[in-house]
């Protein structure tokens, strides 16, 4: 029942003006320091549980039904477990909860509370197989951290790598070593502080065609692929700030996680301004930030995205292993 609510929300998203996927950075701190990264700040703060859960509150009266828990590294936030469960209390639970995270910092006993929260998905940032200087996110390094997950979680779990010529060099070992695990696989690619794709090369554009990709991913992938021969030439209307939502440390909506654009604090955000945010932005030609281009074009396109829609429903219907009896469920203050 609350799958077919998921599925007839996502519907009423492509006529209404609310929002469909919003993202909310917990701290911008970070336990590691990638060359590439533009999202995190040394010795930033947390930002404190009851802020956040007035966030999720808001993102959920506004409508946004899959949420994304982001940094710098989530992990850090002490209370990052309880902002899982805040997510799927929200909506009567009929939404889609993801941490975007290095993984550097996962226990046995946070994927159980993970499991117990309702952890829909982990996105994981892996970049290559050997630790190199700026790449610190190595399978070398993760790889302990994957098998509690492959032993553990009751959740989707993906893979995600940044595309630059390091991690192209080797990616086809990478998947192999990989191959083991029931895990999905998904690419970033590699931009500059303005969100604009940063690498060119035909090379690049073959290995996105050449191996399975999440599905979400596999829609973007010919767009992406274009952008990486140096051809912008496809029209598209960034819906960021409107459909995506970017929320700050300070509480504010960015039209993604490069551009700040008007930026409203989410507090004040109203519909009004969401329909404001239907529009063409100077930072579209280039633009490389996977998230909002994936949701803008599948909301701008729905007959040319329903392929990808089915299977994304297909994903997310899949049964998946039951949870293991938890070490602990360090959960805390789901309630108003």
């Amino acid at each position: 029942m609350r799958k077919a609510a998921f599925v007839l929300t996502g519907i009423k998203r492509l006529f209404d003006s609310r929002p469909v996927h919003a993202q909310v950075v917990v701290t911008r701190e970070c336990n590691l320091a990638c060359g590439y990264c533009h999202e995190y700040t040394s010795g930033a703060p947390i930002v404190p549980y009851e802020v956040l859960a007035r966030r999720i509150d808001r993102l959920g009266a506004l409508g946004a039904f899959t949420i994304d828990l982001l940094g710098g590294e989530p992990l850090l936030h002490p209370e990052i477990v309880a902002l899982v469960a805040r997510i799927k209390a929200i909506r009567r639970g009929m939404n889609f909860a993801t941490i975007i995270t290095n993984a550097f910092k996962l226990t046995p006993e946070l994927v159980d509370g993970f499991n117990a929260a309702g952890l829909d998905c982990m996105q994981v940032s892996v970049d290559g197989i050997d630790p190199e200087p700026g790449l610190p996110k190595s399978l070398r390094s993760v790889l302990p951290k994957l098998q509690i997950l492959a032993e553990r979680a009751a959740f989707q779990v993906k893979i995600q790598t940044v595309l630059s010529e390091e991690s192209w060099r080797r990616y086809a070992q990478f998947r192999e070593l990989l191959a083991p695990f029931d895990f999905e696989f998904g690419f970033s690619l590699l931009h500059d502080g303005e969100g604009r794709v940063a690498i060119r090369g035909e090379h690049f554009a073959e290995l996105l065609r050449r191996h399975e990709l999440f599905p979400g991913m596999a829609f973007f992938r010919r767009h992406a692929a274009e952008m990486l021969v140096g051809d912008f030439h496809r029209p598209w209307k960034c819906l960021g700030g409107f459909k995506y939502l970017y929320v700050n440390p300070d509480g504010r909506v960015q039209y993604c996680s490069q551009v700040a654009g008007g930026a409203p604090a989410l507090e004040t955000l109203g519909l009004d301004a969401l329909r404001a945010a239907d529009a063409h932005k100077p930072c579209e030609a280039g633009c490389a930030i996977g998230c909002v281009r994936t949701v803008s074009h599948a909301m701008a396109n729905p007959l040319g995205s329903l392929a990808t829609s089915v299977e994304i429903l297909a994903d997310f219907m899949r049964p998946r292993a039951p949870a293991p009896t938890p070490v602990s469920t360090p959960i805390r203050r789901t309630g108003r």
